[in-house]
């Protein structure tokens, strides 16, 4: 992970969902797990996870009504930021990535994933079964 003044973690679905505006039936309600706003030097990046226990937990379709909640969620958190703050410029500059971790319940083992730089939305989030050992770089894209 980036150093602590380069990063920050949300538990996003600590938050509450909009229900009380939106019926959720789209999927508008949902959210992500995390999401990790990070400025390495190298790069600036919003991270965007979903942890699933099993491979079977959720549908495909599902974890990225989760993931475009989470996107959502900083889209909010961005406008607070321009509007709020007087920070015209606030997280322009970072690009997405999404990102699916599933069997994190089981024995640890070790997997070996393909590395994409493509996983810039929802729909082509990163995935990542069984983790044993993750490295920030990783999630991002990086080498």
């Amino acid at each position: 992970m980036p150093n602590d003044d380069q990063v920050i973690i949300i538990k996003v679905d600590d938050f509450t969902s909009p229900e009380a505006i939106f019926c959720g039936s789209k999927g508008e309600c949902k959210r992500a797990d995390f999401v990790i706003i990070a400025d390495t030097g190298k790069k600036k990046v919003i991270l965007c996870i979903e942890m699933k226990a099993k491979t079977t937990t959720s549908p495909e379709w599902k974890i990225i009504q989760q993931l475009k909640g989470a996107q959502c969620f900083v889209a909010y958190c961005q406008k607070i930021g321009k509007e709020f703050w007087s920070a015209k410029q606030f997280l322009d500059a970072y690009v997405y990535r999404f990102v699916t971790i599933r069997n994190i319940n089981i024995p640890k083992k070790p997997t070996r994933e393909a590395i994409t730089d493509n996983h810039d939305c929802p729909e082509n989030m990163l995935k990542i079964s069984s983790p044993h050992y993750l490295q920030f770089n990783f999630l991002i894209g990086g080498r």
